[in-house]
């Protein structure tokens, strides 16, 4: 048996659609076509209702591609009427044309997936001229007043181009940067060697982090597949502010939910097929989340799970092996995950110096 929270999730990422207008090849859920029955507009808006009832405070809309999908504008309003906050993750290959809507809809912010200066994105992503015409349309936004933000994932093409990154959003003025790993999973899994940096690379990721954080001119923190225990780690998450975050083990299905675009249910929207608990067109998502047997690899005490070294960790407590779908990707499993800046400083000798 595990515990159930006391209260609903306080985060969702919901996946609008899988149909996407690019061919990334780093895409984790291999994005493109339509899900077969994905939900329809009042499926959706139902589900919304269902995660406000929950006391959901803040729902990201994310795919695929989100503004693929017609009726966004309906499922963002009834966030909006549900009492929770929308948020946007897109590639910006639409945004251009879309963003007086974009900005009509009130979203808290709208995030932009970025890879690199525009040689590397455009590769990555699989689109000529994408990065121009997602810096045109996040222009547009920002002249509407709508904040945005990027996310990056890190992987041996970008790597060496972060610097440049950097400074390509700055001097565009974006206000955020999440930066994250790209992780062999999906369209990346059979590029593992080619893409995914080696866990050796985490404290050049790091020091390249803080160090733009030291700048000061995006802020920028670590996602949840960076870190984990090196003595940078409230950094990693803060931002330029105040070190006042830190790890604590992976959220999923304990204030984190995702739901995939044809109603599937999982602690975290990451996460692979393993890891999914129902569908709500078959049981309400309140039943599904407060079920005693749900989420049980992360509900309770998954710490007992640990092996190797992450169990003989003394941080494996709180830790828990970092991002399970990091962990899951890299080994099969949840008890030990390879990327972990504690091992890495241990191993190399040293920690990065704030």
């Amino acid at each position: 048996m595990s515990d159930v929270p006391l209260r609903g999730p306080r985060y969702c990422v919901l996946e609008a659609t899988l149909a996407c207008n690019a061919k990334c090849r780093h895409c984790g859920s291999s994005a493109g076509k339509p899900r077969e029955r994905e939900l329809d507009t009042g499926e959706m808006i139902g589900l919304v209702r269902e995660l406000g009832a929950l006391g959901t405070e803040s729902v990201t809309l994310s795919g695929g591609e989100p503004l693929v999908r017609p009726d966004w504008i309906e499922i963002t309003a009834a966030i909006r009427d549900a009492g929770a906050r929308p948020e946007l993750i897109t590639n910006g290959l639409v945004v251009e044309e879309q963003a007086e809507a974009i900005a009509g809809a009130g979203f808290y912010g709208v995030t932009f997936s970025i890879d690199g200066p525009a040689a590397i994105h455009d590769r990555l992503r699989g689109v000529r001229g994408g990065l121009e015409r997602l810096l045109r349309g996040a222009a547009r936004l920002q002249d509407r007043g709508v904040r945005i933000g990027a996310c990056t994932q890190i992987n041996k093409e970008n790597l060496p181009a972060l610097d440049a990154l950097y400074a390509l959003l700055a001097n565009a003025r974006f206000d955020g940067w999440q930066l994250q790993l790209t992780m062999p999973m999906g369209e990346a899994a059979p590029l593992r060697d080619e893409l995914c940096i080696d866990p050796s690379q985490l404290p050049e990721v790091e020091r390249r982090l803080l160090a733009y954080q030291r700048d000061g001119a995006v802020y920028c923190y670590a996602a949840d597949n960076i870190g984990y225990m090196s003595r940078a780690e409230p950094h990693l998450r803060s931002g330029t502010g105040r070190a006042h975050h830190a790890w604590i083990g992976c959220r999923a299905g304990i204030d984190v939910i995702g739901v995939t675009s044809d109603g599937t249910v999982r602690g975290c929207l990451s996460l692979q097929r393993e890891f999914d608990e129902g569908n709500v067109r078959e049981r309400p998502l309140a039943e599904l989340w407060r079920d005693p047997k749900a989420f049980a690899w992360n509900r309770g005490r998954p710490e007992k799970r640990l092996s190797g070294r992450c169990g003989a960790c003394p941080f494996g407590k709180v830790c828990r092996a970092g991002c399970t779908c990091l962990a899951f990707s890299c080994t099969g499993g949840t008890a030990e995950n390879p990327y972990c800046l504690f091992a890495q400083e241990s191993a190399q000798g040293g920690a990065a110096i704030l």
